[in-house]
């Protein structure tokens, strides 16, 4: 894959100050199953989709002009980058190129596009329009986008439910464990053996999460 930007700085270190894990993990992409679910990731102020992608994530240059090929925001098809806003309340859908004639029609800038203008959005609205608070984006990213791209949205850091965050780490394999290394829940090392997954103390509602290698 190819980027033109290294790592960000997270934005937001403290996390909305939830309680923070924080793993040592040398394989990102097996968190997949998990973004594809659905997260919250803090967002400074309003921006375009390129800012978003390239300034705070970090994915730049030809991963967004040749593997992002199908997005999707507030249920809207996008096709460009730059006229695509993200503000309060958005929600945010990354995809590879999808199989069959429904994933033609969606793709970028595709010969099929025209089939499906009553849900492409065509907003003009600028970002310099926008308050500038700091909000919270919902994102999922599926196939091979979620597994490309996991690492640079864990480094920046994702808020989840306790709940959702649980029942993924039980439903993973042992291979999953053999790259976790270390795990701290806001300063505090804990096991991070399979076997100790069900005695970590994680909170009753959301947590931040963030994982480095």
């Amino acid at each position: 894959m190819s980027y033109t930007a290294d790592f960000p700085e997270p934005y937001d270190k403290a996390l909305g100050n939830l309680p923070l894990m924080l793993m040592r993990h040398d394989a990102p992409e097996l968190f997949s199953l998990l973004l594809q679910g659905g997260f919250l990731m803090p967002v400074p102020e309003p921006c375009t989709l390129r800012e978003f992608l390239c300034e705070l994530v970090g994915v730049c240059g030809v991963y967004t002009e040749k593997t992002i090929q199908t997005i999707f925001l507030d249920g809207l098809a996008i096709d460009d980058l730059d006229t695509a806003l993200i503000r309060p309340g958005s929600r945010l859908a990354l995809s590879a190129a999808m199989p069959g004639l429904a994933g033609a029609t969606m793709r970028r800038g595709g010969y099929y596009r025209k089939m499906r203008e009553g849900i492409s959005q065509r907003s003009l609205e600028s970002a310099q329009d926008q308050a500038k608070d700091p909000f919270r984006l919902q994102v999922r990213l599926y196939n091979m986008v979620g597994r490309d791209l996991a690492g640079l949205f864990l480094h920046q850091g994702i808020l989840t439910p306790s709940s959702d965050f649980r029942q993924f780490l039980m439903s993973q394999p042992q291979k999953f464990f053999d790259h976790l290394h270390a795990v701290e829940l806001d300063g505090v090392s804990l096991p991070s053996t399979q076997e100790s997954v069900g005695s970590w103390p994680l909170p009753d509602e959301d947590l931040g999460l963030r994982v480095a290698d």
